[in-house]
């Protein structure tokens, strides 16, 4: 499974999962829901998972949690 954010002024307002079959997953997105979609990972050590409200790093293409809610592991 393939996980995707979507942003809206760096926030993450969404995430959905889609299967493997779908190439491109954040274009496919795009295209069915509009916006802007990025990536997400679940089971990457190295990096924070999207949640709502998460900020999106463009520079790390990381997700930051917001103050005072603890990380996702």
């Amino acid at each position: 499974m393939n996980y995707f954010a979507k942003l809206v002024n760096n926030i993450c307002e969404q995430v959905i999962c889609l299967t493997n079959d779908i190439e491109n997953g954040a274009e496919w997105c795009v295209e069915q829901y509009g916006g802007e979609w990025v990536q997400t990972f679940y089971d990457d050590p190295n990096k924070t998972a999207a949640g709502t409200g998460y900020t999106y790093d463009y520079s790390t293409q990381n997700f930051i949690a917001p103050i005072g809610e603890p990380c996702k592991t």
